[in-house]
């Protein structure tokens, strides 16, 4: 029964998979509970139940201050930032009242400007609950960077968008890349060296656009230069501006990716080993949806009915206690209420949240912010129904 209920798991949403390891959360007990909740939240999601169990997965922004201006940000499009970290004592009620089973360290800050940020990923670890976090990489020297070693989230993505100095800073500007890899390569190094907190994962995170789309080739020499990193991921922009208007610029055109797999077909066959085949491949599959005719990230807001579960699953906390259903929704009027000011399962189960929830099941191509994002979890919500255990 346990294996069964960690498959289904892993269908309902990829991210999963990093942390069913920890799902027991360090004792028995703690797993009977969890499993039962997690059974609870897939039955919400294939019933669209407006107000489901609490959800397992919290994503916070520690902090709102940033020191980079990325082309690809909703910090471009926002106001009232670099404004507050959420203070050690804060996190702490947010993560008590929600009791998530993996936390996202990072919204529209640099997690590291968090002056408390290991205090926050060493209780995260007390309680048994998985975390990640990205970092830009600019403030990883001295004594933050012998911090970070070791007190490793059980994830740290390592964001690089470019492959050579020019790309870098065009997309990430006042970054300076020779810097940040130095940077990355010394957390890295002493991973490889045994000198960091153990079971931890390091990937590199790459934002995929316009101008880095033909990097393939420098992205994996760079990746594979790098000692003891785990993963690479992609992700491919879309325009997540409410209207879809803001970001356009930074989406390649139809003919830059048919280009693109010209070339990494070419790549592809003439690959020296399976591991850079496999990652010229991942670059294609994942460019590819640029391209398809029906689905991918070319989005008819007026079309969109796909079904999506994230508000069933995952809430998003600014650093000024805003609670929302998703981070992309962060620049519309989704605010569901603020966590600060009123207990959280208030919130989860208020109107704001039911009536939202039942809009997007219901409504999604007259939903602001909603209509214009490529999420397409219909295939989640098919394979869920159809493991009738779970959820009956």
């Amino acid at each position: 029964m346990f294996k069964l209920a960690l498959t289904a798991l892993r269908r309902i949403d990829d991210t999963y998979a990093y942390y069913l390891k920890t799902l027991g959360g360090g004792s028995l007990r703690s797993l009977t509970k969890r499993l039962s909740r997690l059974r609870g939240v897939a039955k919400g999601m294939a019933m669209a139940d407006p107000a489901p169990p609490l959800p397992v997965r919290l994503q916070v922004e520690t902090t709102d201050i940033c020191n980079l201006k990325c082309v690809m940000c909703t910090r471009e499009i926002l106001g009232e930032l670099n404004t507050r970290s959420i203070s050690f004592d804060e996190f702490v009620k947010v993560v008590d009242a929600i009791e998530p089973y993996y936390v996202t360290m990072n919204g529209l800050g640099e997690p590291l400007f968090d002056d408390t940020i290991f205090e926050k990923l060493a209780y995260l670890r007390r309680m048994g609950i998985s975390s990640s976090m990205p970092t830009n990489g600019t403030l990883v020297r001295h004594d933050k960077l012998e911090n970070l070693v070791m007190n490793l989230p059980d994830i740290l993505q390592l964001s690089i968008d470019g492959a050579n100095r020019e790309t870098f800073e065009e997309i990430r500007k006042a970054g300076n890349f020779s810097d940040v890899l130095v940077n990355f390569r010394a957390i890295c190094q002493r991973r490889a060296e045994g000198k960091s907190r153990r079971g931890t994962t390091i990937g590199i995170e790459c934002a995929l656009q316009r101008r880095n789309l033909f990097e393939f080739r420098e992205m994996y020499a760079l990746y594979s230069g790098l000692p003891n990193v785990d993963s690479f991921y992609l992700v491919p922009v879309f325009d997540f501006d409410p209207e879809g208007n803001t970001f356009s610029d930074i989406m390649p055109s139809v003919d830059e990716v048919r280009e693109l797999h010209r070339l990494l077909d070419v790549a592809i066959q003439n690959a020296l080993t399976p591991k850079e085949r496999a990652f010229f491949e991942n670059w294609r599959s994942v460019s590819a949806p640029w391209i398809e005719e029906r689905g991918g990230y070319a989005v008819k807001p007026d079309e969109n009915r796909h079904a999506c579960v994230v508000p069933w699953y995952n809430v998003y906390v600014d650093a000024k206690g805003r609670v929302y259903p998703c981070c992309f929704l962060i620049a519309t009027e989704h605010v569901m209420g603020n966590i600060f000011e009123e207990p959280f399962h208030n919130i989860w189960t208020g109107v704001r949240y039911r009536e939202f929830r039942d809009r997007i099941a219901k409504d999604r191509p007259n939903l602001i912010g909603c209509r214009t994002c490529p999420r397409n979890d219909d295939s989640r919500i098919g394979q869920i129904k159809r493991l009738g255990f779970i959820i009956s």
